[in-house]
């Protein structure tokens, strides 16, 4: 008789028992699909659970994607008139990260970011408007190396509820946008790089006050 892979059989029981604990925790921990029935209130941005890619065209050849590493900000949700919720947002210029060490100084140098005099690139809405149950058009002002333009996001409410691991009422969207470098005097190596930059959001706030 073919004796029992020990091994196996503990592999097995574990899995089971962390599949039996998330599903326990689901139930104890629902995840709220309707933005309306979010908790109001003052949140702050969770930076682990943050992020801002973006991607330009490189030569016509493919699009390049980069990163920052370093994002605080915060959000007021009303969700009895979602039109006045506030967002906030504020990124470490030299936290950028494209995985090139040469080209991430030469974006932090003062041809481009000059992150030495402008260490912050800001995002602060003045606008919201529902366009459709989970979705959002929310206009703002970028502000990068003391430029200020207007920048549209289009967001996405992903879910909200208590996260088991802090404790505090979360919520999650995703967004994306996009504006012309050029408008804040990052025209380094065009036309060959693309002017356009397209954005990609994700975030989880954590509630701190009612």
């Amino acid at each position: 008789m073919k004796k029992p892979n020990i091994r196996v059989s503990f592999l097995l029981i574990t899995a089971l028992l962390l599949g039996g604990c998330a599903a326990a925790a689901r139930i104890l921990y629902p995840v709220q699909l309707d933005p309306l029935k979010s908790k109001p209130g003052i949140y702050k941005l969770d930076p682990t659970h943050a992020n801002i890619i973006f991607a330009v065209d490189h030569l016509g050849f493919s699009l390049h994607h980069g990163r920052f590493n370093q994002i605080a900000g915060s959000l007021e949700l009303n969700t009895e008139a979602p039109e006045k919720s506030r967002v906030f947002i504020e990124v470490a210029a030299a936290s950028i990260d494209t995985n090139n060490v040469e080209l991430d100084q030469m974006l932090r140098d003062r041809e481009m970011f000059d992150t030495a005099n402008f260490p912050i690139i800001t995002f602060e809405s003045f606008k919201l408007t529902r366009i459709g149950e989970k979705a959002a058009a929310i206009e703002g002002y970028l502000t990068i190396k003391g430029v200020r333009k207007p920048l549209a996001i289009e967001a996405t409410f992903v879910g909200s509820g208590i996260n088991p691991l802090t404790g505090l009422a979360t919520v999650g969207f995703s967004g994306k946008g996009r504006f012309k470098r050029s408008d804040f005097g990052l025209d380094r190596w065009l036309p060959f790089v693309g002017d356009e930059v397209n954005l990609i959001l994700e975030a989880e706030f954590g509630r701190i006050e009612g």
